[in-house]
């Protein structure tokens, strides 16, 4: 998915940005992986903790576990993106130093990187969905949040209210907030509501 998602946004930044564009949502989508590297970190810690006490049948600390989650990855992403909101000329310069780089790219990233804290709630559910050995929902909202909504979004946001070329950084922005609501909203009605009973 995330190949396909890249072959779309490269051909559509080439139609309306021309190669440079391309060159910058390369350093955007570098920049993101450094920084989800740490959400990786914390995903897998918290993993097999929540696996384990749902194992043995102690809901309560299951429900802690999440909460905690999704604290500890909020702070973070929230914290990362305020960063790269004040200095992105700093992150651009590690991956790439030309002058039209840094002039073009800058308004790309904050763009872009507008609804990085939303990926705390995608996270903090696809991770809960995958302890508890709910497998079809986190495959589902990943596929939702690349396929369903990136995609489209980057075909069609470039003809609507002149956007041009924004319109693919406007798409990955869209898709956090949606993504990261539709996963985290599904996750407190499926799992959340359920510890709570079985707790009682």
């Amino acid at each position: 998915t995330g190949s396909l998602v890249q072959i779309v946004c490269n051909n559509v930044l080439l139609f309306w940005g021309g190669n440079i564009y391309v060159g910058i949502m390369t350093v955007l989508n570098s920049i993101r992986d450094v920084l989800q590297m740490t959400i990786e970190g914390i995903r897998s810690g918290a993993q097999p903790v929540i696996s384990y006490n749902y194992g043995a049948g102690q809901y309560l600390r299951v429900r802690q576990g999440i909460k905690f989650l999704t604290k500890i990855a909020l702070l973070y992403t929230s914290i990362a993106w305020c960063i790269l909101d004040f200095f992105p000329e700093f992150f651009i310069h590690l991956f790439n130093s030309e002058e039209e780089m840094l002039l073009l790219g800058v308004p790309a990233l904050h763009i872009y990187f507008l609804g990085f804290f939303m990926m705390a709630f995608q996270s903090a559910g696809q991770t809960t969905f995958i302890s508890l050995g709910m497998g079809k929902y986190a495959t589902f909202f990943s596929l939702f949040r690349k396929v369903i909504l990136v995609i489209p979004l980057t075909i069609f946001l470039p003809n609507l209210w002149d956007l041009g070329v924004y319109g693919v950084f406007y798409a990955e922005m869209i898709s956090n907030f949606v993504g990261g609501i539709a996963c985290f909203s599904t996750m407190m009605i499926v799992v959340w509501r359920r510890l709570g009973k079985l707790n009682k």
